[in-house]
């Protein structure tokens, strides 16, 4: 059984309210392990409904864990750091509000797909960072050191050949202008520092919360370059990360070239990703013998 909590407002942006929708099991007794949940949408589309996969957030809430689905603005309402603004702001009002949810406040993982995990990442920084606060929400609560689940992310644009394809633009709906370029407002090379701002690569610390990075080695929309700079860079700074890579797999993981599923989402990623979860959240495991694994795609059935 779920109890659904939906429309909270958790702060206010520009005079536009933010909200979320919360997935509470019922079968849990005291404060809640969370995972605050970021959609996909190459950060222009998409909503805190829109998730990409139900029978995932289904398994995790029936693992016992709440799920929180916040809304952030898109890049047609503000450009960055805006939506990283919106995210803190989230993890504030859970953890100032915590009693409206029974969040255990020490206990938040912030996850989700593509240019949401971009968020999360970013999200994931030890340390605050003042360009990535924002003044929404509660001051003075922190809204760092949540452990991230990265599912095709988006990380350096500088360095990811896919912002200035404008044939797989076309392709996936975005016209001759990347979403990555609408979220900086311009083009990437043309605002090198707004870039850096939102690379989580660049914010890799010995002292940062632990990272599961998910991607397929034939993600046409999200190259799996990407991840591969993320994990690097956490390996470099002594980040906890684990990496779990799928190959011949799409955007979604599933195997390339196959009927894409409505809900995309192969139980292998939700076994891995509920694994990272115990060892963060309920000390079940080490998380440094996670480390690297590949496995291959499933093919829808």
């Amino acid at each position: 059984m779920v109890n659904k909590q939906l429309d909270i407002q958790f702060g206010e942006a520009d005079g536009r309210p933010l909200k979320l929708d919360a997935l509470a099991p019922t079968h849990v007794d005291g404060s809640f392990l969370t995972v605050l949940w970021l959609h996909g949408g190459g950060w222009q589309s998409g909503n805190k409904r829109n998730v990409i996969d139900g029978h995932l957030l289904d398994y995790l809430v029936s693992s016992g864990y709440l799920i929180v689905s916040a809304e952030y603005r898109l890049s047609s309402e503000a450009t960055y750091p805006a939506q990283i603004h919106d995210v803190k702001a989230a993890i504030r009002w859970l953890r100032t509000e915590s009693r409206v949810l029974d969040v255990d406040v020490d206990r938040i993982v912030v996850a989700g797909f593509s240019a949401g995990t971009h968020l999360t990442a970013l999200a994931a920084t030890p340390e605050s960072v003042p360009a990535l606060e924002g003044n929404c929400g509660s001051a003075g609560v922190p809204s760092n050191d949540c452990a991230a689940i990265t599912w095709a992310a988006p990380t350096d644009f500088l360095r990811n050949p896919a912002v200035e394809d404008t044939a797989l633009n076309a392709l996936i709906g975005e016209g001759d202008v990347s979403g990555e370029e609408k979220l900086l407002g311009g083009p990437v090379r043309e605002n090198p520092d707004l870039a850096q701002l939102a690379n989580p690569c660049a914010f890799a610390s010995p002292d940062g919360p632990p990272v599961l990075v998910i991607h397929g080695t034939r993600d046409e929309v999200v190259p799996v370059s990407q991840a591969d700079l993320l994990v690097d860079a956490c390996e470099a700074a002594k980040t906890s990360v684990s990496y779990l890579r799928i190959r011949h797999g799409n955007h979604g993981g599933w195997r390339t070239g196959t009927p894409y599923p409505s809900d995309p989402g192969p139980r292998e990623i939700e076994d891995w990703i509920v694994r990272f979860l115990d060892r963060c959240c309920r000390n079940k495991g080490d998380l440094g013998i996670m480390g690297r694994r590949t496995i291959a795609a499933p093919i829808p059935a």
